[in-house]
């Protein structure tokens, strides 16, 4: 969090599940907001020590939405949580994140310390152009770990999002990224399977990314979920602000159940903020 949020002028950071709900801390250097984080370290000994508790998740984003200190515009906010939220109703928070373009991306234990609702976390997530992922053990600190990447391309220039089910082909139309004519440069590309926890519904998942006119092309072959830590793929690409591009997915998955696909691409170069899903 530290090495990537270098771009931005105010960081922030909070524990939440915690017994004594604790205040979320705003920082203005790299230094207090290093400093913050190890001394806020996840700690199950303050913690409600019970499955029956739902995560207070959504009063800490509460107070962060009515802070009165910084502007929300265009904020990202990055969570990792175990202990699901009971709750379902979270219209009123995904509204207001919606309004100030908070990005939310959310990497979700599949394995619940507590609670009940992990299917609104995905909303949130969902309904502000995010990214949630689900996964276990060291796959989530991975998960999480490449999350947080968006802060060095914090620009998002393509969010798709494309309700599946057995096996089929995503074809992207034709893109340019944000990088400038004349040069190559990195993007990010975000990629999650699954609206839940990883089942054995999911077979395979194979993408291709290419310049239209045939010079350059990244395939992602995905005979098995090996490929994901849990639900999430992310990727870092080189390319070319002179090239378009074409984004085609091939999927499987052994049931009619609708699964979502989340496809996402950020730069370092400026886009405007994209339109948000239907809400």
């Amino acid at each position: 969090m530290v090495y990537n949020g270098y771009l931005y002028t105010t960081l922030a950071n909070v524990r939440f599940d915690t017994r004594q709900e604790e205040e979320i801390e705003y920082h203005s250097e790299k230094k207090s907001f290093n400093d913050s984080l190890w001394t806020h370290k996840p700690d199950p000994s303050i913690g409600y020590g019970d499955k029956t508790t739902e995560s207070n998740l959504y009063n800490v984003l509460k107070k962060f939405l009515n802070n009165g200190k910084v502007s929300l515009c265009g904020a990202h906010v990055f969570i990792t949580v175990k202990r699901y939220p009971n709750e379902s109703d979270v219209f009123d928070i995904i509204s207001q994140l919606r309004a100030n373009h908070v990005m939310v991306n959310i990497a979700v234990d599949s394995i619940p310390s507590g609670g009940t609702n992990s299917a609104s976390l995905y909303e949130m997530s969902y309904q502000t152009n995010g990214i949630c992922a689900f996964a276990t053990g060291s796959d989530l600190y991975r998960t999480f770990e490449r999350l947080t990447w968006i802060l060095i391309f914090p620009y998002q220039f393509l969010a798709q999002n494309f309700l599946v089910s057995g096996s089929g082909r995503i074809e992207i139309p034709v893109f340019t990224t944000p990088v400038p004519p004349g040069y190559d440069d990195w993007c990010l590309v975000e990629l999650s399977i699954q609206n839940h926890t990883l089942d054995n519904s999911f077979v395979l998942l194979n993408y291709t990314i290419a310049s239209t006119d045939g010079s350059w092309a990244y395939a992602l072959p995905s005979q098995n979920s090996s490929y994901f830590f849990g639900t999430a793929r992310t990727i870092q690409l080189a390319l070319k602000g002179s090239l378009t591009y074409k984004w085609t997915v091939d999927y499987y998955y052994n049931t009619v159940e609708p699964q979502i696909i989340q496809l996402r691409m950020y730069s370092e170069y400026y886009h405007d903020f994209l339109p948000l899903p239907d809400f």
